[in-house]
């Protein structure tokens, strides 16, 4: 392709492959190189069907993949091309491969009106005293808009925890009534699982629930002899007031007691600090979400860690990347009932999901909560977790936006939550 080429397709979008850009009449796109190689490929060799195997080899010359990437690929490109139905761009054909028909051939002018305004701009002989001033105040704005953090006042929780039978149910609301909620349906659901469970799968269990703004959680695990929680039977759940019945419904017919760890396939070679496993109840077409953690030795008492989270398609098993953010966290003075309180201080959150039509976005508690966590982390808002059980290798975490969630640490005793190291008052007894 020439360097001053341009190429436009039937939804009035341009691909310029000197730039690696998508343009439309609104915004412009940067493609990845998988998805610059893939869509040139296409373009170059329009008069054939191109094969799977083929765009494999283009799109990643130097690793083996699987179709899952190529697949993924494809729909990103189908999203930044705008295609109002499958196929409007990229055809698929069944059994063979992909194939792209619909497209014109143009040339990039070189003075474009934007080039002509350009030159105005940069021979104004006001140029160089308003591009100073720019600068001037744009690092004003950049110094106060990082050191300018928000801090909401924490919720007052409220806690309760009870015995069935051999079982422990720790209750938390921030009012008496949604306590009341949720000791009655989680009641509920346990006696009917006894009625209809023989032997009962719901024995010797330590639980959490929460019951929040818009979600219920709800989070478990089996326990031995010392009550410590045994391997591989942690589950936490998250969901939609509307979605009760259904969590319900697992509860009392389909309780798992043992579960596999999810094998996701990324670029990087480094394995996570700690991770997390969630689970969804609605009909979003949404079942799950893995949470990487990345953690090093920031200053003083604080933690900086990045999160790489995926969420996963119900029928396939197949992952989507959902976000990438970054924050920095340190233990505070713990005004809960909880064992430890930790403050987030947002640094940074990339949305990386990808509009599919694979989802109900408006129906999926994932996207919701992770879009609360999004705009705190662009308002600058300090948030704030909780620890409510701990063992060596697992935390038990709460996270007002998300809900109730296992940690598991890839060492035995976790840094952050080491929080008596941290606490001035702690040291200063210690000495003494």
């Amino acid at each position: 392709m020439s360097s001053r080429e341009q190429i436009k397709f039937q939804t009035d979008v341009y691909f310029i492959p000197c730039q690696g850009i998508i343009k439309s009449s609104d915004s412009i796109q940067k493609l990845n190189l998988s998805e610059q190689s893939i869509l040139t490929f296409l373009i170059d060799n329009h008069q054939r069907p191109i094969t799977k195997s083929e765009l494999l080899k283009v799109g990643w010359p130097d690793r083996v993949v699987t179709e899952a990437s190529l697949f993924q690929v494809i729909r990103a490109l189908r999203v930044k091309l705008q295609e109002r139905h499958k196929g409007e761009v990229i055809e698929t054909l069944p059994r063979v491969g992909y194939q792209v028909t619909q497209f014109e051939r143009q040339e990039v002018p070189l003075d474009t009106e934007l080039t002509k305004r350009t030159k105005f701009l940069f021979n104004h002989p006001l140029f160089p005293f308003s591009f100073v001033c720019f600068l001037l105040i744009a690092s004003i704005g950049t110094y106060f808009w990082l050191n300018h953090y928000k801090r909401p006042a924490q919720n007052n929780y409220l806690t309760q925890t009870e015995k069935w039978g051999d079982n422990s149910v720790t209750l938390i609301a921030t009012n008496e009534d949604d306590l009341d909620d949720l000791r009655q349906k989680l009641n509920l659901a346990y006696r009917q699982h006894l009625k209809v469970v023989s032997p009962p799968k719901i024995t010797k269990v330590k639980a959490f629930a929460y019951k929040g703004d818009g979600i219920y959680s709800v989070a478990w695990c089996r326990v031995d002899k010392e009550s410590a929680c045994l391997s591989n039977t942690d589950f936490s759940y998250t969901f939609g007031y509307h979605n009760w019945e259904q969590f319900s419904d697992l509860l009392v017919h389909e309780t798992k007691t043992y579960r596999d760890d999810p094998v996701i396939q990324t670029q990087l070679a480094r394995e996570p600090t700690a991770q997390v496993f969630m689970n969804y109840i609605d009909e979003s077409g949404i079942q799950s979400k893995v949470v990487h953690h990345y953690i090093s030795k920031g200053e003083s008492a604080t933690l900086n860690y990045s999160y790489m989270s995926f969420i996963t398609e119900k029928d396939t098993d197949f992952h989507h990347a959902l976000s990438v953010r970054a924050a920095t966290l340190s233990i505070i003075e713990n005004k809960s009932p909880f064992l430890s309180t930790a403050q987030l201080k947002p640094d940074m959150f990339h949305w990386a999901y990808q509009p599919s039509d694979l989802f109900v976005e408006e129906k999926s508690t994932a996207l919701m909560t992770e879009s609360k966590m999004r705009d705190d982390f662009r308002a600058k808002r300090i948030a704030y977790s909780y620890l409510l059980y701990q063992q060596p290798y697992l935390d038990l975490i709460f996270y007002p936006n998300v809900g109730i969630y296992w940690v598991h640490n890839s060492v035995k005793n976790t840094k952050l939550f080491n929080y008596k190291q941290y606490i001035p008052e702690y040291k200063q007894q210690s000495a003494n």
